[in-house]
């Protein structure tokens, strides 16, 4: 497939036989879900996130919108800085999400929202995404869906059954919301961001941590260079990280490929995947 890179054939090859080996029994998938199980591009428009649907669609005010695009335009080139220190780049990340969440708050989204926006024709899943979905499924294997996004994990839990695609096997670790009634008043805890998307967080919720925690060989998918470092503190066997890259290939393609064993360019479809699940079960 010419949207396929491996970047490293002994590597990957030497990776799927391990998979192969251990079969299921071992196996679960770590996901983002924007770009990453949805497509980048929605009626020939970049899609930045769910959240991106809210305010393109006049959920939310636009003096939030300026205000969440002062934040975007402050706090992304700290996230994407190498040369600033980890340390700084969590303080960053927690002062970002935390000024959000109350900016948030304001606009008063309510569930009957959500649910209308979840519908929209803005939203896509990747091609071949309920295949997907569906192979997982009937194999018992399960999906972790990581975001540190919070349009509550009801938001996604009504995307997915919209598609018919909302599986026992599929757990949501999302920033979610403290509601009084149907109005946000604040953000529970753990808050979640780019790095601390990892097992720590994941230990926060102990009713997914063990169904997972004995399954050491991981298949990470994701679509950003940022993310995929949080893999490193997983205590796994056998590791395979699939990246997305859906924009500006030219320019990215090295980073991606000295940090993904497979990469996905030009928002292509799950069937890469798709086949790669079938070697292994």
């Amino acid at each position: 497939m010419k949207n396929i890179i491996i970047t490293n054939e002994k590597k990957y090859q030497r990776i799927l036989d391990k998979l192969v080996f251990w079969w299921k029994e071992k196996l679960h998938i770590i996901s983002d879900f924007d770009r990453t199980l949805t497509q980048a591009y929605s009626n020939w428009k970049y899609r930045t996130s769910l959240i991106s649907v809210l305010y393109e669609e006049w959920y939310l005010s636009k003096e939030y919108q300026e205000t969440a695009q002062w934040f975007f335009a402050y706090y992304h080139p700290i996230e994407i800085d190498n040369n600033i220190s980890m340390e700084e780049k969590k303080r960053a990340m927690e002062e970002w999400r935390t000024k959000h969440k109350l900016l948030l708050i304001k606009e008063w989204i309510t569930k009957q929202d959500i649910y209308k926006a979840m519908k929209s024709q803005n939203i896509n899943l990747r091609e071949w995404s309920k295949v997907f979905f569906e192979i997982l499924n009937k194999n018992n294997i399960p999906l972790l869906i990581l975001s540190a996004w919070w349009l509550w994990t009801l938001s996604i839990e009504r995307y997915l059954e919209n598609q018919k695609s909302l599986f026992k096997n599929i757990y949501l670790i999302w920033n979610e919301f403290v509601r009084d009634g149907d109005k946000a008043v604040d953000l529970k805890k753990p808050l979640i961001h780019t790095f601390n998307k990892d097992e720590t967080v994941i230990e926060e919720f102990p009713e997914i941590y063990e169904k997972t925690e004995h399954r050491k060989n991981v298949i990470l998918l994701w679509d950003s260079i940022g993310d995929v470092k949080m893999i490193d503190w997983f205590k796994y066997d056998n590791l395979l990280k699939i990246g997305f890259l859906n924009k500006d290939v030219e320019k990215n393609i090295e980073k991606y490929k000295s940090n993904y064993d497979v990469v996905i360019i030009n928002d292509w479809s799950m069937e890469f995947v798709n086949d790669l699940l079938r070697k292994i079960l």
